[in-house]
């Protein structure tokens, strides 16, 4: 059904108005103390002289503002519920932006528009993060779309399509891929999504599908992996409690500790893999792959696809040789590029700290990639993310123009022909990392923190945590920014109820991977989470239904998750015994509830 429809239907908005009244009225009769405040939390992270007149429309510094209130939860909120009835992510967005900011700067509107754009949109538009994420995208994309002209990506379709022959090994050839590229979330979620399209549709795999399994592969796969760009603000966040709570152990160390506690992950990967194997779906995700397998549809009718669409034709000439290499070249280019730029970075910043490197160390490379995210501008590594790419797209040319499969006019219009479409893709990701930054000044996860409180027995602790970090992370879209807050309120906290010295620390422990699975959930799944949308940019699906679909298989990881995992083992269950009972579990959940596809494909 078209969007547009929706917002003609008088019962969607009664049914829209009801729930946002019902959940308003309950937050605000639960008794949570807000904190008061001097208005710090608007002092500028850029450049101020950009606008001069912005202290004096805020009114000074020393305003006393309430943090961490009901309406914190306002903005999030409202996109969630407009998305949900309405399914249109502009306006879910734009009307929890402009809920945020009045919220934020009070009700007079040339002042909330002022420092609106200001503190929301400009900072965010202007960083060297997003500039870098949006170079990548661009550059990754013309590649893309030149690898698709020169014939490249229909010969490395048809050479993959020797081993994934059904419709099922399709999907696991996808998840494959997903887990091999560990080493970064962002540069996983943008190559993995735009390569695997043309093997996707050929096998009638829905766009949502696609996009389950390529977002169930990035964020969990580079919270896990020994060596990734996400470890390391792991490993600081947790060096850095631990040597304040006098613990002997280094930040990555703890993280090798954590590693079989990290259940939410590792149970993604595991269920993704029993659910493709399986060939069974339930739920929205049923309905998309139905319809993909049975009527070739691979998007749903009316859907608004954030994907980048070329504004000219994507497909080689019938006489244009179908060559895999040519394919297969350009994107190792990319990927090994990012690979060995992050190493070389790296080593590059522990030579500048009078340090020695060796190329035979691991601890040398894991202290490269530590560093290699680590800069003044926030870009990280992402730099070399664009300069893999434009690598890759230089490699692209020289293979095209070399074998004489296009002319040069032609590859230029091929890499440019997605870049009109751009705007929407870019309008979604800023208003995404706007709305994370209203829920940092409006103070939702302290609100979050105080609504749950903190008085429990221990064992529960990981438990509650878990929840905790995984609503947060759920509500304000962003995992680093939930890990940073909840690691030093909840280590301690954990550490004063005794759970470091029981059981040889295992709820200490638990209590820790808890964070960061939680903090993982919700930058897996959130509507506003940039990871997120970055996956229906790349896989060019609508975000609504991404969403949709992949919120129910997260749940119910996550359910699995916090039953078998943070509650069994924190209760004195062998922790082995997590990794029987989870897939057991999942078999049992998909063979009852889910359902085969209907499909001569499948």
């Amino acid at each position: 059904m078209n969007p547009k429809v929706y917002w003609k239907r008088p019962e969607r908005w009664l049914a829209f108005f009801l729930t946002l009244l019902a959940v308003c009225s309950f937050l605000a009769m639960v008794p949570v103390t807000p904190e008061l405040s001097p208005d710090s939390r608007f002092e500028s992270r850029g450049n101020e002289s950009d606008l001069g007149f912005i202290d004096q429309l805020r009114g000074g510094s020393t305003v006393p503002r309430v943090l961490g209130h009901w309406t914190s939860l306002a903005p999030p909120l409202l996109a969630v519920l407009v998305a949900l009835y309405f399914r249109s992510m502009v306006f879910a967005l734009l009307s929890a932006f402009f809920a945020g900011a009045f919220l934020s700067f009070g009700l007079n509107p040339l002042v909330v528009v002022t420092l609106a754009m200001h503190d929301f949109i400009w900072k965010s538009l202007s960083s060297s993060f997003s500039l870098y994420i949006f170079l990548f995208l661009f550059t990754l994309v013309g590649l893309v779309h030149v690898l698709s002209r020169n014939g490249g990506l229909s010969g490395l379709v048809d050479v993959l399509g020797k081993f994934a022959t059904t419709r099922k090994r399709a999907k696991v050839s996808i998840g494959l891929a997903g887990v091999a590229m560990f080493f970064d979330a962002h540069a996983s979620t943008v190559v993995l999504g735009n390569t695997m399209q043309k093997s996707s549709d050929k096998w009638r795999i829905s766009r949502e599908k696609l996009a389950y399994l390529v977002d169930s592969t990035t964020a969990p796969v580079a919270g896990l992996a020994v060596l990734s760009t996400w470890i390391a603000a792991e490993a600081m966040f947790l060096g850095s409690e631990a040597k304040s709570l006098g613990i002997r152990t280094s930040g990555y160390g703890i993280f090798i500790e954590l590693l079989p506690m990290r259940f939410y992950c590792i149970g993604t990967i595991i269920f993704l893999f029993i659910n493709s194997t399986l060939g069974r779906d339930f739920g929205p995700m049923f309905k998309a792959e139905k319809r993909a397998a049975l009527e070739g549809k691979v998007h749903e009718d009316g859907s608004e696809l954030l994907g980048i669409q070329s504004s000219g034709r994507m497909e080689p000439d019938e006489d244009t040789p179908r060559k895999w290499y040519n394919g297969l070249i350009p994107i190792a280019c990319v990927v090994f590029g990012i690979l060995i730029g992050i190493v070389l970075l790296g080593r590059t910043r522990i030579i500048g700290l009078g340090e020695s490197f060796s190329f035979g160390s691991f601890e040398d490379w894991r202290l490269a990639f530590g560093l290699a995210v680590e800069g003044e501008d926030g870009a990280g590594a992402l730099p070399i993310l664009f300069l893999a790419s434009v690598f890759g797209s230089l490699v692209a040319f020289a293979l095209t123009l070399g074998q004489r499969l296009l002319s040069a006019r032609e590859t230029f219009q091929a890499y440019v022909s997605g870049m009109p479409t751009m705007w929407m893709a870019v309008f979604i990701l800023l208003m995404t990392w706007s709305m994370q930054d209203i829920c940092e000044n409006l103070g939702t996860a302290e609100y979050l923190i105080d609504l749950l409180g903190d008085r429990m027995p221990v064992w529960t602790l990981p438990l509650f945590t878990f929840a905790v970090a995984s609503m947060m992370s759920f509500a304000t879209g962003t995992s680093w920014g939930a890990m940073g807050i909840l690691i030093p309120i909840i280590l301690p906290l954990s550490y004063s109820m005794g759970a470091f010295d029981q059981s040889g620390g295992i709820l200490f422990f638990l209590t820790a991977a808890a964070i960061l699975d939680g903090a993982i959930f919700g930058d897996h799944c959130s509507p506003i989470s940039d990871t997120t949308v970055l996956t229906s940019i790349s896989t060019g699906c609508d975000h609504i239904a991404h969403v949709k679909t992949q919120l129910p298989y997260a749940v119910v990881t996550m359910a699995l998750s916090g039953l078998f995992g943070y509650l069994a083992v924190a209760g004195n269950m062998p922790l082995w015994l997590f990794y029987v009972l989870f897939p057991v579990a999942s078999v049992g959940i998909l063979l009852v509830f889910g359902r085969r596809i209907p499909s001569q494909v499948a």
